[in-house]
């Protein structure tokens, strides 16, 4: 079902199309400073949607590579951080397991030198 309402509206799209190429036949002076150029209207208009769809690309692919750039360089520095955690709740863990060991240590040397 969607692929046939996607020929539905590529055929309505090239129709409409079709109709504007029609209607925009005409030569059009451009002007470029230097030097005049005359073409279809429709050229022209083509054109510069053309220009302006490649600059909306270039735009969106910049920051599209800079978002996954910022992205990976977040996710490095997400894993550098759990390393570290896991590293400090190993150390927090022997530090336990030393003041276990000296708090047991602790009363039996009181008991010796109260005898």
């Amino acid at each position: 079902m969607k692929k046939q309402v996607a020929v539905i509206c590529g055929i309505i799209i090239v129709f409409l199309l079709a109709i504007f190429v029609l209607l925009n036949m005409e030569d059009t002076a451009i002007n470029f400073g230097f030097a005049t150029v005359k073409m279809p209207l429709i050229l022209v208009v083509l054109t510069n949607l053309l220009i302006g769809a490649l600059l909306v690309f270039l735009f969106s692919s910049v920051t599209s590579w800079k978002a996954s750039r910022d992205s990976k360089s977040s996710q490095k520095e997400i894993e550098a951080l759990k390393q570290e955690k896991a590293d400090l709740l190993k150390q927090i863990e022997s530090l336990s397991q030393t003041q276990k060991q000296a708090r047991a240590k602790s009363p039996q040397e009181s008991e010796n030198k109260n005898k």
